[in-house]
């Protein structure tokens, strides 16, 4: 095999001199994967398409020359190949017989086999059935033993009218399990008169047993709890656990209950509600003490839950049934207090399980009527007269916006000044007090809080634009009710973080994770916020309103200077204008009258604004009555100087006698500036403080100073 594998290297590498200037590699078609596609491919890039056909005929001439070599080189191996196979099909048929007899007795033996199989396994199935049988033989004989057996104890011991003996029940609960066992196996063969006699039996049993568990219970109640605790041993060992507890409900609990819940006995009762669930609450010390003693506070006895399955299924369904107008939502105040009473008696309940653990408390939680009972109470409906109560009594101090009443000048320190911060307040107080708030609408009333503040929000805006419009007729101006609002405001925003805490107080204690406390402080800023941003908005309207005040006609009086002085022969100004203190006197009252409600800094604010705006107004009509006196001079001097013949004299700067009617403009309006400047400086303003203030002062100044330089 490996002779030929190396006469094929030699047969390429003979090749190989017929094909040394090929543009392809030849040893690829030596590959496994050879694609002509792939070789076409890589050999693109040949001289031309005819050449590659060129150099692939001469490589195929070259295989050829090698294949004869290769046939003459091993012409003998040919001939020697064709004459060894003379005779190989009789070898053939020689060795076929044999082998398929072979098979033919392989196949014979496995068939034997696969009978043989079969048959062992119809006689293991059939053993496996008389075991069976035998089985439910030996359980129908012990069946018809232990009913009669139990059927004599019942009838010697247990029907006589002598109280039943906790050692007779014992030992026919024994007997019972055995007859349940052994029943189980043998039902098949058992007559249907048969097992309703297995099946009256065990009635006949667990009505003795309830008999001695109510029996015993009484004894339990006279410091004799040993007969209890043998009795619920035979329902553990019977796995009645549920019987024990249907027993004590019905012969019980319902008893009890059935003269304590109903609608006639709430309307009789003093205390109300709260009085009917403390009777509910005290059938536990009165009838449970030794049975929860037993089953609750220990594991001697697993398996009992009285309290849920007992107790608690008796008395909520009968509070359902019975009572049912307790969950009525009709009015707000009286489904709070129903509500809050049960939720305490609620509360006691799993108090009273908490000493069996988690696992006790969750299966109460869990329990199919305790989820009935809490869905009786409409939650939601409560909420939804609550908020029309709250949200009512807000909305209605809202509409209209502004109302006579809105501003109240006589409120008291802890008071806002407007009702409607008032109506705020205790619109979002009341939604967390005590016989409104209930934690589990807690996300309800959170949002209510909200829509309150950004209602709030909503009228602020509405009333910043009523104190803006021409029809504001209020008993009170606009300078109040705008400072009042800024007032109100900062007063509602610091009462925000008590607020939070309020709301944190009301959480339950397994609810306050940091989690909620970052949370709801997040969303207390963002209140806050929306709060904040409409100070702004009220300090930019009293600039407007300042504004509006001390600029209107008071700036263009300066423009009656020229006017007042030209040709009348007035003496020379040494007082300011009138026009002057009536700029200053709104801002003078402003500051002293406000300042107490908004803060120095505030006021400080807005005066500035108001008095920057004002200095720019002033500087332009300054600078425009300067620049007209000026004109005027000049063309009245180059008038005298045409009328002289160009010699006009000048007059010395310290004659006043001899002053001119537009030097009496210019020291007039030094005057006016002076005035203003010092003015603001006494509302605590620093001339850099006031836009173009410096400007306006060295305009004048200037101008003064250039009239001297040039009569000097």
């Amino acid at each position: 095999m490996h002779e030929p594998a190396k006469k094929s290297v030699h047969l390429g590498t003979g090749a190989s001199s017929t094909a040394e200037k090929l543009c392809f590699d030849k040893n690829e078609f030596m590959k496994e994967n050879f694609s002509v596609d792939e070789f076409l491919h890589k050999n693109r890039n040949a001289p031309s398409l005819e050449q590659l056909r060129d150099n692939l005929g001469l490589y195929l001439k070259g295989l050829r020359s090698a294949m004869i070599d290769l046939i003459n080189e091993d012409y003998a191996d040919f001939v020697n190949l064709s004459a060894n196979l003379v005779g190989l099909d009789q070898s053939i048929e020689t060795i076929q017989r044999p082998l398929e007899q072979f098979r033919s007795d392989i196949e014979s033996i496995h068939s034997l086999i696969e009978d043989n199989v079969t048959e062992l396994r119809a006689q293991l199935e059939e053993k496996r059935k008389l075991r069976e049988a035998k089985r439910s033989l030996q359980s129908l004989k012990k069946v018809y033993e232990t009913t009669g057996k139990l059927q004599d104890l019942i009838a010697r011991k247990l029907d006589g009218d002598q109280p039943a003996q906790a050692v007779d029940l014992e030992r026919a609960a024994l007997d019972l399990i055995q007859l349940k066992f052994h029943e189980k196996h043998c039902a098949n063969h058992l007559t249907a008169e048969q097992q309703t006699k297995i099946q009256q039996l065990e009635t006949q049993l667990h009505q003795h047993l309830r008999r001695f568990f109510n029996d015993a219970l009484g004894q339990a109640r006279n410091s004799a709890p040993e007969h209890l605790e043998r009795c619920l041993r035979i329902y553990i060992t019977l796995n009645a656990c549920a019987q024990a507890e249907c027993a004590f409900r019905e012969d019980v609990v319902a008893p009890y209950m059935n003269g304590i819940i109903g609608e006639q006995q709430l309307q009789n009762s003093p205390q109300g509600l709260a009085g009917i669930y403390s009777k509910i609450l005290n059938f536990i010390s009165l009838h449970m003490t030794d049975l929860l003693r037993l089953t609750l506070y220990s594991d001697k006895l697993a398996g009992f839950n009285f309290v849920v399955n007992s107790y608690w299924s008796d008395v909520e369904q009968r509070l359902e049934m019975h009572m049912n107008s307790i969950f009525a939502p009709g009015n707000s105040e009286v489904f709070y207090i129903k509500y809050k009473c049960t939720r305490d008696f609620l509360g006691k309940i799993e108090e009273l399980l908490t000493s069996s653990g988690e696992q006790a408390v969750a299966s109460y939680r869990q329990h199919k009527q305790t989820k009935s009972f809490e869905a009786r109470w409409n939650l939601p409906v409560y909420f939804q007269i609550c908020f029309q109560e709250i949200a009512g009594q807000f909305e209605a101090k809202l509409e209209p916006v502004l109302q006579d009443s809105t501003l109240n000048s006589n409120s008291n320190g802890n008071a806002y000044q407007l009702s409607t911060f008032n109506a705020a307040k205790e619109a979002v107080t009341r939604c967390w007090a005590e016989g409104v708030y209930l934690p589990e609408v807690f996300p309800k009333f959170y949002k209510l809080n909200v829509q309150i503040v950004l209602r709030l929000s909503r009228w602020i805006t509405d009333a910043i634009a009523v104190s803006k419009s021409s029809s504001f007729a209020k008993s009170y101006t606009r300078h109040q009710l705008l400072i009042a609002l800024h007032a109100d405001i900062r007063k509602l925003d610091a009462y925000l973080p008590e607020l939070q805490q309020l709301i944190v107080q009301s959480v339950p204690q397994q609810q306050r994770t940091k989690l909620f406390n970052d949370v709801l402080g997040q969303s207390i800023a963002s209140l806050a916020d929306t709060l904040g941003a409409h100070l702004s908005s009220i300090q930019k309207t009293l600039v407007e309103l300042l504004i509006g005040e001390c600029e209107a006609e008071n700036v263009r009086q300066v423009n009656d200077l020229p006017r007042l002085y030209r040709k009348t022969n007035r003496e020379v100004p040494s007082r300011c204008s009138g026009y002057v203190e009536q700029m200053l006197r709104p801002l003078k009252a402003f500051a002293s009258q406000h300042e107490s409600q908004l803060g120095a800094l505030v006021v400080e604010q807005i005066l500035s604004e108001v008095a920057s705006h004002i200095t720019k107004a002033y500087f332009n009509v300054v600078k425009d009555v300067l620049t007209s006196v000026q004109k005027t001079e000049e063309s009245l001097r180059r008038l005298r100087n045409v009328k002289s013949g160009g010699s006009a004299t000048q007059t010395p700067a310290g004659n006043t006698a001899s002053m001119s009617d537009d030097d009496k403009i210019r020291l007039q309006l030094r005057v006016d500036v002076t005035t203003w400047s010092q003015e603001l400086s006494k509302l605590n303003f620093q001339a850099t403080q006031i836009d173009q203030l410096l400007q306006l002062t060295n305009m004048v100044e200037d101008s003064i100073k250039l009239k001297e330089g040039t009569t000097a």
